[in-house]
């Protein structure tokens, strides 16, 4: 098989050659993708599970440790400090030790932590072991976006990323699902251990994940590179190739993991925006998603139909993912989010005002398409944005500034209970975030559509 470089790409640099690129992204969807895209979105239904579980036990643990609303919602920003250290910093180790490296230790820190929490004695401990756990469940979300980012082919890259994250809120359904039929027998505590369970899969994960090709490739591995393209060959039912040195050659790139590369001048306004929708994004699912039940709850729902609207939501997240993939695909980024935050906008302020247990479902699982599944879909943007070797670093701390807002949205909520602001009232304070996510990204400066990684970076420095 023989394969020519398109000339646009003959100048790009800090990127392997653009045979293997080409290749790459124009490969068939196979059986060797599948895998990596489905070990990706168990882990990160693992990773939804034990993020969302917090929001059923919450009325439990105020009840049982007499907690205010405003330091119960410390419970989950304690959780969230650590997601939000654990974004940066195993963003940065994976840009150093590879993609797979680094997703084995955070599924093993966040299975420990989460699962040790069923013994916590009180609320000291609990906040602790949370913010433990926290820090492998924020390191598992860039390391797997960036993964599916660098394995998906140009064409189907945001489909792919979506169909993978909506696994993080499959596991938040879980989660909702498990509450229901687990707390009102056995209490609170038995859904903790429950997450144990993916301390099991990390063997899985070591014998049948594959490293990054355009990692390996950075890193001058071109014997574990070679490796893996076989598997690749093999899986797309094509002849192996002869691969030269040539064709993976890489030129020198910066140190891995450079923060302030992500400032660079090329780069500075695009991690800004980003980081601004993250932050603005997050504030508005986590307020949401952390107190959701207990409002329903003080509206006069029973614990477990409570518990029923955030399994909706989730169900509604991953779906509006994916859907928001294939428009992304379709039509390009931009305009695939701003239509998401948009309707996400009004989607919050309508929970606020519509009565009835239908209506109230609809606009639930609207505000999980449109709020959570925009969220999913902006993954997307921050995979394909920059190089590979800042990559991981570049996801990383996206997500640990829109940690910054997962920490505020559930303090906020508490507050605004404290000072009595009505159900409606609540809800049309945290659409005004969604409208301000849908005008950050009409300043997004690239939207593109089935463009390869390397391509898109390379039009970003254009600009």
């Amino acid at each position: 098989m023989t394969m020519q470089p398109p000339d646009k790409t003959k100048s790009m640099q800090n990127g392997p050659s653009t045979t293997i690129i080409q290749w790459c992204d124009e490969l068939r969807l196979n059986r060797f993708h599948a895998l990596i895209f489905t070990l990706a979105g168990l882990v990160l239904i693992f990773d939804g599970y034990d993020s969302q579980i917090i929001a059923y036990i919450m009325p439990h643990l105020m009840k049982e440790w007499n907690l205010t609303p405003v330091t119960a919602g410390s419970i989950a920003s304690y959780g969230f400090l650590g997601l939000m250290i654990g974004a940066a910093g195993f963003g940065m180790i994976a840009d150093k030790i590879g993609r797979k490296g680094g997703l084995l230790i955070c599924l093993a820190i966040f299975t420990i932590f989460s699962g040790a929490a069923y013994w916590a004695p009180n609320f000291k401990v609990f906040c602790i072991l949370r913010f433990l756990a926290g820090l492998g469940m924020g390191g598992a979300m860039p390391l797997t976006i960036t993964l599916v980012s660098e394995f998906a082919p140009a064409r189907i890259r945001a489909k792919a990323v979506t169909a993978m994250f909506g696994g993080f809120t499959f596991g938040w359904a879980v989660a909702g699902l498990t509450a229901m039929l687990i707390i009102p027998t056995y209490g609170w505590r038995l859904p903790l251990l429950f997450g144990l369970l993916p301390i099991l899969f990390v063997p899985v994960l070591v014998f049948y994940l594959p490293e990054s090709i355009r990692f390996l490739v950075s890193k001058g591995k071109l014997e574990s590179a070679v490796k893996e393209i076989r598997k690749m060959e093999n899986a797309a039912g094509l002849e192996p190739r002869e691969w030269k040195t040539a064709d993976l050659a890489l030129p020198a790139t910066p140190p891995a993991g450079s923060f302030k590369e992500l400032f660079s001048p090329r780069l500075a306004v695009m991690t800004i925006l980003i980081w601004a929708t993250y932050f603005c994004n997050l504030l508005v699912v986590y307020g949401l998603a952390t107190w959701l039940p207990s409002l329903l709850v003080k509206s006069g729902f029973s614990m477990v139909k409570s518990y029923s609207f955030g399994f909706v939501q989730a169900l509604g997240a991953s779906a509006g993912g994916f859907l928001l993939g294939y428009l992304m695909d379709r039509f390009g980024r931009k305009s695939g989010l701003i239509v998401a935050y948009l309707a996400g906008g009004v989607a919050v302020w309508m929970f606020g005002i519509v009565t009835g247990n239908i209506s109230l479902y609809l606009v639930g699982a609207a505000t999980g398409v449109f709020v959570i599944g925009a969220q999913i879909a902006q993954h997307v943007v921050s995979g394909e944005v920059y190089p590979t070797h800042i990559r991981s670093t570049g996801v990383g701390w996206a997500l640990t500034v829109g940690r910054l807002g997962s920490i505020v949205g559930p303090l906020l909520g508490g507050y605004m209970q404290m000072w009595g602001l009505t159900f409606s009232q609540y809800f049309v304070v945290f659409a005004i975030p969604s409208f301000l996510c849908a005008a950050l990204v009409v300043m997004y400066q690239v939207n593109v559509k089935q463009e390869g990684l390397e391509i898109i970076h390379v039009k970003l420095m254009n600009k």
